[in-house]
C-alpha cells in the first residue's frame, strides 16, 4: 500500500503516559480545559527533551527540543523492523487537562513516510508557543489499534517570524520523478484505493478542466464523498502534509462510479489525493498534475 493510501488521520485519543509506554485512559470531556505542564512534568509522564524510543523499537533524533515560532525542525531516524516500507508517521500534540498524565492528542497533519531502509525524516514548524509533549508514530489496523511512537516534549517560542502567507511556507518543490517516487504517479495510483481511476491529462494550462473517473471498492459505499486534497511536501523524499481543495468533492453513485471534474487555478506541479477516511486510514488513490 503506498504512503498515501496509509496516511494516519486525526485521531483524538485520551491517554496515561507511563515511562516508555502509552496506556489508554477514559476519554476527556470536550469542556475539560487544556492545562499548561513544565518540562519536569513533562519528563515525569513520558515527554523527555529527547525522543523516548523505549516503546518505539527504532531510533529517532530531535534536532534541536527548543525553536522560535515557524523553524524548521527535524526529526529523523528509523523505523522498527516491523514498520511497512512506505508507512506515513504523523506528529501529534498531546493536550493535557491536568498535571498528572490526563489528557489527548491532537493530530497536526505533519507527516513522514518511511523509505525502504526503514529510515524517515520529518520536518515540522509550529506556530503555537508553549512547552508541549509530542508523538510521533502510527496507529496499528485491526479492530484494537494501537499507537506505534515515540513521544518528546518540544517548546516554541515567541520570538520567530509572523506565519507564512499561504503558499509561501516552507514547502519544496518536487520534480516529476521525485513526485512519482513518493507515490504521485502521472497515470493514477490506485495500489492503495482498491478500485479503479483514470485521469483526462497530467498535464493542462491553469483553470482548464480536468477528470478523474473510475470504479470505488467495496469499501467505499454508494453516498461516500470523496474529497481532492494536495500535497504539500517540506523535503524531496515524502515528508509533508495535505490540504484539501475547498469544495472539490464528489460523491460516489449508487452502481459504485465515481467522477470529478475539477480546475486547477495555480500553476505548478504537485501531488494531489482523492478519497476519503475510512476508520483510521485514509483510502484514496495518487496521482500528479502540472498546471501551466
Amino acid at each position: 500500500m503506498t504512503m498515501m493510501a496509509k496516511r494516519v488521520l486525526s485521531v483524538l485519543v485520551a491517554v496515561t503516559v507511563a515511562g516508555a509506554g502509552l496506556v489508554l485512559a477514559s476519554p476527556v470531556a470536550s469542556a475539560d480545559t487544556v492545562v499548561t505542564m513544565t518540562s519536569e512534568q513533562l519528563t515525569e509522564q513520558g515527554f523527555p527533551s529527547k525522543p523516548n524510543t523505549a516503546g518505539w523499537g527504532g531510533t529517532a533524533n530531535l534536532s534541536t527540543d527548543t525553536a522560535p515560532q515557524w523553524k524548521d525542525v527535524i526529526v529523523s531516524g528509523r523505523a522498527p523492523s516491523g514498520t511497512p516500507v512506505g508507512q506515513i508517521l504523523t506528529m501529534q500534540r498531546f493536550l493535557p487537562v491536568n498535571t498528572t498524565g490526563d489528557g489527548s492528542f491532537k493530530d497536526l497533519n505533519i507527516t513522514a513516510i518511511v523509505q525502504k531502509d526503514r529510515s524517515f525524516q520529518l520536518h515540522f514548524q509550529l506556530g503555537m508557543t508553549g512547552t508541549y509533549g509530542y508523538r510521533v508514530g502510527y496507529s496499528t489496523a485491526g479492530s484494537s489499534p494501537e499507537f506505534v511512537g515515540f513521544p518528546f516534549q518540544f517548546t516554541t517560542t515567541g520570538t520567530g517570524k509572523p506565519a507564512p502567507a499561504s503558499g509561501q511556507s516552507t514547502a519544496v518543490h518536487m520534480n516529476s520523478r521525485q513526485l512519482a517516487k513518493a507515490g504521485f504517479t502521472k497515470k493514477v495510483n490506485t495500489v492503495g484505493w482498491g478500485g479503479t481511476a483514470t485521469i483526462s491529462a497530467h498535464r493542462v494550462p491553469a483553470g482548464a478542466p480536468v477528470t478523474i473517473k473510475g470504479t470505488a471498492p467495496d469499501s467505499v459505499k454508494p453516498g461516500t464523498v470523496l474529497q481532492l486534497e494536495r500535497f504539500v511536501a517540506t523535503d524531496k523524499l515524502g515528508s509533508g502534509s495535505f490540504t484539501p481543495l475547498p469544495g472539490i468533492q464528489t460523491q460516489v453513485a449508487t452502481d459504485g462510479t465515481f467522477s470529478l471534474t475539477f480546475e486547477i487555478n495555480e500553476r505548478g506541479r504537485y501531488g494531489y489525493t482523492l478519497g476519503t477516511p475510512l476508520g483510521e486510514e485514509w483510502v484514496g488513490m495518487e496521482f500528479q498534475l502540472r498546471t501551466t
